[in-house]
Formats: structure tokens, C-alpha cells, sequence
């Protein structure tokens, strides 16, 4: 894959994460209703266990995106 394409894609797990992380907080002080969807309620462990796999995808593509490669040794 691209370095680019790594770095577009690392900064959009990134905002997932934000955002799930930031749904987490508000459902559990009451702000908002744990979501339904397909007839099921989706609960807060859900949604920090979604940030949690995004954040991890966002940092192993960034540092796909941002490693620098090795030098070529001189000789």
C-alpha cells in the first residue's frame, strides 16, 4: 500500500476512535441512549472496545505511513 494512502487512512481511524471514545463518554453520563441497531442495544464496553481496535489500526497504519525506510549503506 501507498505511505500516502497509510497516512489518509491512519488520520481516519484516528477520528474514528475520537469519535466512538467521546460516544462512550456521553452515553455513560446519561448525555445520550446507548444506540439500537439491528434490535440490538449496543453498550458502552462496545463502543470503548471499537475505539480500542480503531486506535490500533490508526497507529500501525501511521507508522506504516510515517517509518522512515532504511538507508541505502554506502560502500
Amino acid at each position: 500500500m501507498n505511505r500516502e494512502v497509510c497516512k489518509f487512512l491512519s488520520g481516519a481511524f484516528g477520528a474514528l476512535a475520537y469519535v466512538h471514545a467521546a460516544y462512550a463518554v456521553a452515553t455513560s453520563r446519561g448525555i445520550i441512549n446507548e444506540p439500537v441497531f439491528l434490535g440490538r442495544t449496543w453498550g458502552v464496553g462496545y463502543m470503548w472496545t471499537e475505539a480500542a481496535v480503531y486506535s490500533a489500526l490508526g497507529v500501525a497504519l501511521g507508522y506504516a505511513g510515517w517509518n522512515r525506510r532504511p538507508a541505502i549503506p554506502q560502500t
